[in-house]
């Protein structure tokens, strides 16, 4: 059966769709600046990173299955599976990761009248002198095409 008014159907679903588009965008640059914050938290307390990755890995395992019931050595490889994980979430930079997420929300998730998108480029100055500063503090040699 054939629309009755396409055109009418066509400039109701256009304008739906780019709107439907815009919040999905702005959705995604909020949750990437809440993300960069809590980095950028994590950056100024490393104890509270520590312990938040200590209480996700908690658990049995990561899968949320029981592996002891499979086998020891599986169990085992669980194990050391999840402390290597946790071991490399708390060791990663919180600096890096808070300016990774506010790029993000500034540039790949940007729209004309994001509040978000404006609050994360007005940020990001700030997170790439502090990424710098950590990485001269541990004697990396930086150089502007390294964190562009």
């Amino acid at each position: 059966m054939p629309l009755k008014r396409p055109k009418a159907w066509i400039a109701i679903a256009v304008p739906a769709f780019f709107l439907l588009a815009a919040g999905d965008l702005a959705l995604r640059s909020r949750g990437a600046l809440l993300r960069a914050e809590q980095e950028e938290s994590w950056r100024d307390n490393p104890g509270a990173k520590k312990a938040y990755f200590e209480n996700l890995y908690s658990g049995k395992n990561a899968s949320g299955g029981d592996a002891a019931a499979e086998s020891p050595e599986a169990a085992a490889r669980a194990a050391n599976l999840k402390a290597a994980e946790l071991e490399f979430r708390v060791s990663e930079s919180s600096a890096k990761m808070a300016y990774v997420w506010y790029k993000t929300a500034a540039q790949d998730f940007y729209l004309p009248f994001n509040p978000w998108a404006d609050k994360a480029r007005a940020r990001l100055p700030a997170a790439l002198a502090a990424w710098r500063a950590e990485l001269e503090a541990k004697g990396v040699k930086v150089e502007e095409w390294m964190i562009k």
